[in-house]
């Protein structure tokens, strides 16, 4: 078994893994759980999240526990705009009607999740909002699927090495094996879905953006309300992010 790597820089690399555990975090979080999850000592949490505080990246909450700043977003935004595919993908779904008055996405794969560059939400109300910058499990996602059908079983694992899988809602495959199956069903149909899970009334479909040699660069998905999904809606869903993927592989260059 390989040791960890030594990071050149600890204490900088103690300050990024304490920012992804509370990004990742569903509430605020304070000394002592902070402690815990990173396995260091109380007084080294305390120097990290003061340190933060006093970049801007943290902010402290009258019970002492802390969450994280819009500070956070500046990094993700100078990333987003470096993506120029999304003024192909802005254009390219206003000129499709259905695509224009129901919610889209575009995603890349980073490790185990997708990371929303350019999202259109829906006018309809799903309880859920879209917004670039987001960070979702690719499991869950139907870009994420498109993009996990491009690589193989033995990759998919590695990304997720154990059998439960991380779930937005318990409509979600639970367990490792159930997402293989889904895969398989994706590369079959040349599109994926993801029905009512993420909302319960939000059925999606999603394809896959890629270069002429077959690497995958981005996920795009269409979200419809589900009072609106007849039969031949759904097909025409289905060929529209089709299309709409096909069209932004002529510009899989741009993602970098």
């Amino acid at each position: 078994m390989k040791s960890p790597k030594k990071s050149p820089a600890p204490a900088l690399s103690r300050g990024l893994h304490l920012l992804e555990f509370i990004a990742k975090s569903t509430k605020p979080q304070n000394l002592t759980t902070i402690s815990n999850h990173m396995g260091i000592a109380m007084s080294s949490a305390h120097s990290i999240c003061t340190t933060l505080l006093q970049e801007g990246y943290l902010e402290k909450q009258s019970d002492g526990s802390f969450h994280l700043t819009l500070k956070v977003l500046d990094l993700a935004s100078s990333k987003i705009k470096s993506y120029e595919i999304v003024e192909h993908f802005n254009k390219a779904c206003e000129e499709n009607e259905l695509i224009r008055t129901n919610g889209a996405t575009l995603t890349v794969l980073e490790g185990p999740d997708v990371f929303f560059i350019a999202t259109r939400n829906s006018p309809r109300p799903f309880g859920i909002k879209f917004r670039p910058g987001t960070r979702l499990p690719a499991c869950c996602m139907a870009s994420g699927r498109a993009l996990l059908a491009n690589l193989t079983d033995d990759e998919v694992c590695e990304l997720y090495p154990a059998e439960e899988i991380p779930q937005v809602t318990k409509a979600h495959p639970k367990f490792r094996s159930e997402l293989l199956k889904i895969l398989q069903q994706v590369r079959q149909n040349g599109y994926s879905q993801e029905i009512k899970g993420t909302a319960p009334n939000m059925i999606s479909y999603g394809a896959l953006v890629a270069k002429p040699s077959g690497e995958a660069v981005a996920g795009v998905s269409i979200s419809l309300h589900e009072d609106n999904v007849t039969d031949a809606v759904s097909l025409e869903a289905i060929e529209a992010i089709k299309n709409l993927a096909a069209r932004l592989s002529s510009f899989a260059d741009l993602v970098t």
